[in-house]
């Protein structure tokens, strides 16, 4: 079973979503499934998802659902969510190449009962 959840909730975002895939992809780490809620899209975006998990190289759930606003696809996602940790990474967003590795890693140093969450800096691209 994987450690992380990585959830995106979408809204016709299909000419953006690649951004996250493609920084999934580059993961030094691949304790994580990726978890994505298309809340009613009416672009491509069900076509393009479909495209990256034709590919293979990153494991994918897909739901989609009418629409019900961000707060319920969030909560979709967390009915779904199905490892011990998640995160959030917006459709227009991307992590960096090493972000699994390092959330993975300080799970599991310092799991422990009355942990609820931590916090992680944002960077931008010129970091």
């Amino acid at each position: 079973m994987k450690t992380l959840t990585v959830i995106t909730t979408t809204y016709n975002r299909a000419y953006c979503i690649h951004q996250v895939y493609e920084s999934l992809k580059r993961q030094t780490c691949d304790d994580f499934v990726w978890l994505i809620v298309d809340d009613g899209s009416a672009d491509n975006t069900e076509e393009v998802v479909k495209g990256f998990i034709a590919e293979g190289k990153v494991e994918i759930t897909y739901i989609k659902q009418k629409n019900a606003g961000m707060h319920g696809a969030r909560n979709t996602a967390y009915d779904n969510a199905a490892t011990e940790i998640n995160t959030i990474i917006d459709d227009d967003d991307y992590m960096t190449d090493d972000a699994v590795e390092k959330i993975t890693a300080f799970w599991k140093a310092n799991k422990r009962d009355g942990i609820a969450g931590f916090v992680c800096y944002n960077v931008d691209l010129k970091g």
